[in-house]
């Protein structure tokens, strides 16, 4: 058969076939999708770092830090420089773990998303401000002025996801409406306002003789600086009629400028609101899976089908690795501690994965097997015959205690079932009683993601229950409606009244007169 593309595992709970995409698809993990406290300290270390670096770039514009900054800037743009250089070449390396970052191509498609772009700019640029704007270990005017222009940009660096921006993308897009109509509003109000304070105050000289408001252009700052109530009280109306505008306008136009924060507060708690509402809605999918599984399953088992019971069924191939005399328990601990960290790796939860199928090796050996293997195991403990001792060498391995003897002995003694037809019926009635567990302890682990989430959900809930109780009242009304209308309803009605109008009558007709 043909072996499947490594690259596609570090996406499954499966471990990758190679070592060294498996060391690519964790490496790229680490950098570009980062979970755990381990990618926290990592990359809150590098954000770190930055920061230091643009403080000291900042108080190497102040004259008594000018020296003490510069000079340990100097080294630390070296360090950033190597840093994010080592980095971004380890990041274009482990991307070959992805299927579209295969290759040179692919590559190339990595390199040419923004956030690589602006990290392969920033190391660029800062390459070539250390050489050209250093002279030894104190950098040029020019050199610095590039230096702190860089710094910010390395800011980005932080956010490679761009989760923030597409966080906020995603709140004004859907309250794009609101805001459109909100900020078009207020720009009217902004340039009529500008423009009655302009018609009212372009003659009004102010205290040092100058006219204040001598354009539109000028009313138009006024304008922006009262409506977003920054208030640099550089420009004033002078009149009282200029004063008046200024006051009505003001009131309305300042409360449609502030409706965008608003809105725009109300819609990142929707969002957060969401995302959390969806996170527990994602955690009833495994428990909604494995419920759905075990019930068919529970179903399965009543059908005489032989496909129900092949998942049970070792394949023959596996026979020999299975029947080992020797086996060694410290090698398979060791094999499943590191499929526990490959799967933790993974994103697999150990304790939320689904259900495993059991094999059944139970089938006992024949017994000149089983003489045969005594057999052996006397003429092994007495040391007779070192024909049969180097004959049983070949295939059983002594052990130092006598209990780890008796559990290799069962292991020897027990095969493997490899045909539906070696199913006995205390196997099948053990695999039912089994799914039947299986499908109680999915029921239960359901019913427990199933809980409200918050008030809203309470609310709902109630909502739909009350519902269902008032479709069930009109439906039994309207069975009981429907049931007064029958032929047979409405004689019996007619006759009660017929009975009741007729004095003396008993309700019985026995065929003669009172």
């Amino acid at each position: 058969l043909p072996r499947l593309d490594p690259r596609v595992s570090i996406y499954s709970a499966r471990r990758p076939l190679l070592a060294r995409t498996h060391i690519q698809g964790r490496v790229y993990n680490f950098l570009e999708r980062p979970t755990g406290w381990k990618c926290f300290v990592y990359h809150f270390a590098v954000f770190l770092i930055v920061l230091v670096c643009l403080i000291f770039s900042v108080l190497s514009t102040i004259e008594q830090y000018v020296t003490l900054a510069t000079g340990t800037l100097f080294w630390m743009e070296i360090v950033l420089v190597v840093f994010f250089g080592t980095e971004y070449v380890v990041r274009l390396w482990s991307a070959g773990c992805r299927s579209k970052y295969v290759g040179i191509w692919g590559r190339l498609r990595f390199a040419r998303k923004p956030i690589s772009i602006i990290d392969l700019i920033v190391v660029l640029a800062s390459m070539v401000v250390l050489c050209v704007g250093s002279k030894g270990q104190v950098f040029a005017t020019s050199a610095i002025r590039g230096i702190r222009f860089l710094q910010i940009l390395r800011m980005l660096h932080v956010d490679r996801q761009g989760g923030t921006w597409r966080l906020l993308g995603s709140v004004v897009f859907i309250h794009r409406q609101e805001l459109i109509t909100t900020l078009y509003i207020g720009f009217l109000g902004l340039i009529f306002s500008s423009y009655f304070v302009y018609l009212a105050e372009k003659d009004a000289v102010n205290e040092s003789g100058q006219v204040e408001f001598g354009s539109y252009a000028d009313a138009l700052w006024w304008g922006v600086v009262t409506v977003t109530t920054i208030g640099y009280g550089d420009k004033v109306p002078q009149t009282w009629v200029g004063k008046t505008i200024a006051s009505c306008f003001s009131v309305f136009a300042i409360s449609f400028f502030a409706l965008p924060a608003g809105i725009l507060g109300s819609g990142f708690a929707l969002k957060v609101q969401q995302k959390q509402r969806q996170k527990h809605f994602n955690r009833q999918i495994p428990a909604a899976a494995s419920l759905i599984q075990t019930a068919w399953r529970c179903y399965a088992a009543e059908n005489p089908d032989s496909s129900t019971w092949k998942m049970y069924i070792r394949k023959p191939a596996r026979n020999h690795a299975l029947l080992s005399p020797s086996p060694k328990p410290k090698k398979s601990v060791m094999v499943k501690r590191k499929k526990f960290k490959l799967d933790k790796d993974n994103g697999v939860n150990p304790g939320e994965k689904m259900l495993t199928v059991p094999h059944i090796t139970c089938e006992p050996v024949s017994e000149e097997r089983r003489l045969d293997h005594f057999s052996v195991d006397n003429c092994d403990s007495s040391g007779e015959n070192p024909t049969l001792l180097e004959v049983s060498t070949a295939h059983f391995v002594r052990t130092n205690s006598f209990a780890e003897d008796l559990d290799l002995e069962g292991e020897t003694l027990l095969a493997p079932i490899t045909h539906v037809s070696q199913l006995r019926e205390h196997h099948r009635a053990t695999i039912k009683v089994i799914r039947r567990m299986q499908y109680f302890v999915a029921k239960k682990k359901f019913q427990q993601a199933r809980k409200p989430y918050d008030v809203r959900d309470v609310i709902e809930q109630y909502s739909q229950g009350h519902l269902n109780l008032m479709v069930r009242i009109k439906e039994l009304q309207r069975s009981k409606d429907r049931g007064s209308n029958t032929i047979g309803a409405r004689l019996n009605r007619v006759e009660d009244k017929v009975g009741a109008s007729v004095p003396g009558h008993t309700g019985s007709d026995d065929g003669h007169g009172p």
